[in-house]
């Protein structure tokens, strides 16, 4: 059995570490679709799909999970939205559940048959990207919210400067 979370993951925080966890323990495999993967050097998508994955990779790797457990994919957004499962199933490995807590992708799967799982998410007002994006803008500790290896991976593409910098651009697009 196969379970598949999707998310942008900008960052990747014990949050989502959490959700693998859980995962796992009720899988055989796992299947992260790093979703926006054509988008970065944004306010909202500030890191590339290769930044992510490393994050993700080294995150996993350093919390002892299994990695021949875990599939780390990009995919690039669809905007139609009829034909959206069809690409999922297209691009990502087979898989059997699909946990989320949108209820927009919970209404979306409703009619594929494919089993759609609400995760036991660890504080999601804490453990939230968007949230730990404005902590790094502000220089507020935002590290304690993520992997320590994730931290690391962040300051060496020296992320926090760019997020500051994209922040103050007046040149920044506001949606995709």
């Amino acid at each position: 059995m196969r379970g598949l979370m999707m998310g942008r993951f900008q960052p990747f925080h014990l949050g989502h570490l959490d959700l693998v966890k859980q995962i796992l323990s009720e899988c055989d495999e796992v299947v992260i679709a790093i979703t926006s993967s054509q988008f970065n050097y944004l306010e909202k998508d500030p890191f590339t799909a290769s930044e992510r994955i490393e994050m993700i990779y080294q995150a996993l790797k350093e919390d002892g999970v299994n990695l021949s457990r875990c599939f780390i994919i990009p995919i690039e957004n669809q905007f139609n939205i009829v034909t959206w499962i069809s690409y999922l199933k297209s691009t990502l490995p087979q898989f059997d559940k699909v946990f989320s807590g949108n209820e927009y992708v919970s209404m979306l799967l409703a009619d594929t048959g494919i089993q759609v799982i609400t995760p036991k998410f660890l504080d999601r007002e804490r453990y939230n990207s968007t949230r730990i994006r404005n902590l790094m803008i502000e220089d507020q500790n935002w590290q304690s919210f993520v992997p320590t290896i994730v931290a690391n991976v962040i300051e060496k593409i020296n992320g926090i400067n760019r997020l500051k910098t994209i922040s103050k651009s007046d040149t920044k697009p506001t949606e995709y």
